[in-house]
């Protein structure tokens, strides 16, 4: 009987242990599957509050971009409005010009057209008198025979003027107070040179 019961206390034993190792052994697994869960659950966690702030990031930049957009608009519209009051001026002044140009006395027209007929005779008057000079200076030429006069004709005709010197002729020549040059022709006449051939 102390055989068995020996057998009997050395089985319970034995499934004792055996229960408590598969005890363990679940035990084990759970904790195992409980730190997986966990993991996981931080995992997603960190996730999701990643997720959240690109979220929350794409929104402050569309925002922001709505927000340059709509500043962007707010110049555009202040530009053209700032062009139109610019076009609106330039306007008014050139109405107003005309205007004054209009109304502009006619005793002022009257004097213009009085101006412009005095300054049409003014040049006639001169053309009638350039035209004897020319014919006058034509005809010394004419008259010219090319040789100087004599020394007392040429005093009395020069006065103060002054003698430049002579030309290739051998003819004295004298400088005006105007700065043409010319010579005395036997006639006792100025006969004044080209430019081209002034000392």
């Amino acid at each position: 009987m102390k055989k068995i019961f020996a057998m009997l206390l050395i089985s319970l034993l034995l499934i004792n242990v055996t229960t408590y190792a598969q005890k363990k052994e679940k035990e084990g697994a759970t904790k195992e599957k409980k730190e997986k869960k966990e993991k996981v659950s931080k995992d997603d966690k960190a996730d999701k509050a990643k997720e959240k702030a690109d979220k929350a990031a794409e929104k402050e930049a569309k925002k922001a971009e709505k927000e340059a957009a709509k500043e962007a608009k707010k110049k555009e519209s202040e530009a053209k409005k700032a062009d139109k009051v610019k076009t609106e001026k330039a306007e008014a002044k050139t109405d107003k010009k005309t205007k004054t140009e209009k109304a502009e006395p006619k005793a002022d027209k009257k004097e213009k057209k009085e101006k412009a007929v005095k300054e049409e005779a003014k040049t006639e008057k001169a053309t009638k008198e350039e035209k004897p000079a020319k014919e006058t200076k034509a005809k010394a030429k004419k008259d010219d025979d090319g040789k100087e006069a004599d020394k007392g004709t040429q005093k009395k005709v020069a006065g103060a003027d002054k003698v430049k010197g002579k030309d290739d002729k051998g003819r004295t020549i004298y400088e005006g107070s105007r700065g043409g040059q010319y010579y005395i022709n036997s006639n006792g006449n100025k006969t004044y040179l080209d430019a081209d051939k002034k000392l």
